[in-house]
């Protein structure tokens, strides 16, 4: 009973360091710690949990920015994160920097699918409207897992192997 507590205020804290995180950081664009950290919570704990956590962190963007046709997409652009950093063999800070990178590069990709029901050449135009600023994603998210990765995997370490930090 304990430990499901203790998971439980677990996934709350992430879910709302997460969304503190994006709201500190709004006025920069393109330039967010939720990649890096959702990358972190993924590999540190289970699927499951991560899972929970990047859901709960959507639900919450919703109640703060209301629904569109966005809505979808979020849920599955940051959960997808976390599947794919579950699925690489490896979390070290190099192949983690370039995962969350390309995170970057293809998010605005990502959003653009939903046009294709418009045409091809509607997603396309979409897609090349923001690709400046999936570049800074790209770009911020790789410096920011270069330079944050090594301390911040060592708290996350810490910090989830004993339940007497909280």
């Amino acid at each position: 009973m304990k430990n499901n507590i203790f998971k439980l205020v677990q996934i709350a804290l992430f879910s709302a360091i997460l969304v503190i995180s994006k709201e500190i950081l709004a006025f920069l664009p393109n330039v967010e710690l939720v990649s890096f950290l959702l990358i972190l919570i993924a590999c540190h704990m289970s699927l499951k949990e991560s899972l929970m956590i990047a859901t709960c962190f959507c639900f919450i963007q919703m109640l703060l920015y209301g629904f569109g046709e966005w809505t979808p997409i979020y849920f599955l652009v940051w959960n997808g994160l976390v599947l794919v950093v579950k699925l690489i063999p490896f979390h070290s800070k190099h192949p983690l920097a370039l995962i969350s990178g390309l995170f970057g590069l293809t998010f605005g990709l990502y959003f653009s699918l939903p046009y294709l029901f418009l045409s091809f050449e509607t997603a396309l135009a979409y897609w090349i409207k923001g690709l400046f600023f999936d570049l800074i994603h790209c770009l911020g998210n790789y410096l920011i897992m270069m330079l944050l990765y090594d301390r911040m995997n060592s708290l996350m370490e810490t910090f989830l192997t004993s339940e007497d930090t909280l």
